[in-house]
């Protein structure tokens, strides 16, 4: 006899003795047929879950694909059933090559200007009115670009959490959000409808190359090019943030954090952080202007600005953008930089993206220092995989002198400029 006919078995019994008469009228017969029916159905239930184990897979109607980790533990065993749990990600590694006047080297870094992070997202959504949502994002970044410089080439990882905020929306009243994220200035230098702001070409032209000091032709200076170049761009901190209901195109956000750290933005196109834009006939807009205090400095008060403005049918983009820091002891820092970019489709895979543009920076690294950049930049997307490869040529010069260390006492000497080369992959998963 089969395993598969013994749980049988006691039905087949029982059957036998409810077909004779006596038998038929006994109440005890009933209720000794239906606990055994009740038995083949939790026998049955035993074998599903079973063969659930060995596939790694426990069928739960709260959870159609609750996995476990390892086919022993589970992933989490809080019930929450509710919340939409979203994980996203991207790694995004480059080789640059760096000529500074003096020496030529290369460096693997993680491109800063979109670093490598993972990205954890909950969202819960109320009788289809509001959402209450968290995420977490962590930085992972191993040979950060920001940090490599000549005398630097191994600068380390660096870990860092970009978010770790609760939030409320509900697009009658807007949205609030409280804890590490965005203050209301972020991003309003950076708008960009181009398809190379991205991975590697942005109005922040110090962050894949921030690190790399320019030389007097024999020595380093100790100026990297992120002292002397700087897009004025708002920043993330622990805050509290509002932004008002979309008012047609414009949105208004306003937040304060510790430090006495205010921000206050007008986005044209943003809704709620997706810089999608705005529909114009033939264009696609982008845009908007912050005030913020960063307190980082001694400069009373920070003003950024940028936009954007594509041309739909031929893919041809220009954005602008520009900042300053008022109140300043010395000269006002300021800076503008505009870009003129194609989109396109050479291949069936994926767009094609090209770039050109240039940067001005002046009073950064000291009173009457006067940076310029003008970078090449060119990516190719696999929409299939997610993966884009890129490319940049880029110059800085800086015009002045600045003091270095020449001994006994400090000298001024003039920076030679600096010419760098990337190429590099970003991987969205």
């Amino acid at each position: 006899m089969t395993r598969s006919v013994l749980p049988c078995l006691p039905v087949a019994i029982v059957a036998a003795l409810v077909a004779s008469p006596a038998a038929a009228q006994d109440p005890r017969v009933d209720a000794l047929i239906q606990r055994l029916e009740a038995q083949e159905r939790e026998i049955q239930a035993l074998r599903e879950e079973v063969r659930a184990l060995r596939q790694g897979v426990v069928h739960d109607p709260k959870h159609p694909e609750y996995r476990r980790e390892d086919g022993q533990y589970p992933l989490t065993d809080y019930d929450a059933p509710r919340i939409r749990l979203d994980i996203a990600g991207q790694i995004n590694q480059a080789f640059t090559v760096g000529a500074d006047g003096k020496q030529t080297k290369g460096y693997f870094v993680d491109n800063d200007a979109s670093g490598s992070r993972m990205r954890f997202a909950a969202v819960r959504t109320f009788d289809e009115q509001w959402d209450l949502g968290a995420t977490l994002e962590i930085v992972f970044s191993p040979n950060n670009s920001f940090d490599v410089s000549q005398d630097r080439e191994r600068a380390g990882d660096f870990l860092q959490v970009r978010r770790a905020e609760l939030w409320v929306r509900d697009d009658r009243l807007g949205r609030l959000m409280f804890g590490q994220g965005s203050a209301a200035a972020d991003n309003t230098a950076e708008f960009d409808l181009s398809l190379v702001s991205g991975t590697i070409m942005t109005s922040g032209t110090e962050f894949p190359y921030g690190g790399l000091q320019f030389t007097d032709g024999s020595d380093l200076t100790g100026v990297a090019v992120a002292d002397a170049f700087f897009n004025f761009d708002g920043n993330r901190q622990g805050r509290v943030r509002y932004d008002t209901p979309m008012l047609g195109p414009l949105q208004l956000s306003l937040s304060g954090g510790s430090d006495q750290r205010y921000d206050a933005a007008l986005t044209f196109g943003g809704d709620y952080d997706h810089w999608t834009g705005v529909d114009l006939p033939g264009f696609t807009a982008l845009g908007g202007v912050s005030i913020s205090r960063p307190n980082d400095g001694d400069e009373d008060f920070r003003v950024a600005a940028s936009g954007s403005l594509l041309h739909d049918a031929t893919g041809i983009s220009l954005t602008v953008s520009g900042g300053f820091d008022a109140g300043t002891r010395g000269d006002t820092p300021y800076g503008v930089y505009g870009k003129l970019a194609w989109d396109t489709r050479l291949v069936r895979f994926g767009p094609t993206g090209f770039g050109v543009d240039y940067a001005w920076n002046e009073n950064l690294a000291g009173d009457g220092l006067e940076g310029q950049s003008i970078g090449l930049a060119a990516v190719q997307v696999f929409e299939a995989y997610g993966i884009e490869l890129y490319g940049q040529l880029r110059w800085f010069g800086v015009d002045g002198q600045v003091f270095v260390d020449c001994g006994i006492v400090p000298c001024r000497r003039s920076l030679d400029d600096l010419f760098v080369g990337t190429l590099g992959s970003r991987i969205r998963f």
